[in-house]
């Protein structure tokens, strides 16, 4: 009896500053959302100086956070990652890679209609070419600025604070050449990634 009372005393507090922490963090975070998903994607051929650049297709991921001013307007911060390879005319070679796209960007929501709401992004991005150990041809890294834009569409589960999202995100950037001469086609290409996944919100 006397140890349950101990017990009682010393978790008390323990469980007020717990249920404290929560409301704080929940209040931090009012506004915000979090969202993570896969995604397909394929790139565009690009063309110039005598060469053309074709991809592999391949799966990605993304993760982002946003934050709204309005219920129709904020911005998003995103990470994608993708792997996948470059074939060059003339070459006997791909150049296999990590894609690495640091995107920021504004979003508009629209009013839901059958349960959906419609939104759309556009943004820049620093589109990070990596080549990969084993198929990279031992070319260096690459940066290259890019534009980014999209629209979706987000389905609430059981509550507004939880459910799917389904988007289309498009990356506009120069090809990569890895600083080679051979390598370069000075054109810009689009690479599209259609993804669904799931979001949280604040």
């Amino acid at each position: 009896m006397v140890s349950r009372r101990v017990l009682q005393f010393f978790s008390a507090p323990f469980l007020a500053f717990l249920f404290c922490s929560a409301a704080q963090a929940q209040n931090a975070l009012r506004n915000d959302e979090v969202s993570v998903g896969g995604f397909y994607q394929f790139t565009s051929n690009a063309s110039g100086n005598g060469i053309t650049d074709t991809t592999t297709t391949s799966v990605g991921g993304e993760a982002s956070f946003r934050h709204s001013f309005h219920w129709y307007l904020g911005y998003e911060a995103s990470y994608d990652y993708s792997r996948f390879t470059e074939k060059y005319t003339d070459q006997a070679f791909g150049y296999q890679h990590n894609l690495h796209s640091f995107n920021g960007s504004y979003y508009v929501r629209g009013p839901k209609a059958l349960g959906l709401q419609p939104f759309a992004v556009a943004g820049i991005s620093a589109v990070i070419f990596s080549p990969s150990l084993n198929g990279g041809q031992n070319v260096p890294f690459q940066v290259r600025p890019g534009a980014n834009f999209g629209a979706g569409v987000d389905y609430p589960l059981l509550t507004n604070n939880f459910g799917l999202r389904l988007q289309y995100r498009g990356l506009y950037y120069e090809a990569p050449d890895f600083g080679l001469a051979k390598l370069s086609t000075g054109s810009y290409r689009l690479t599209s990634e259609p993804l669904a996944g799931v979001y949280v919100r604040f």
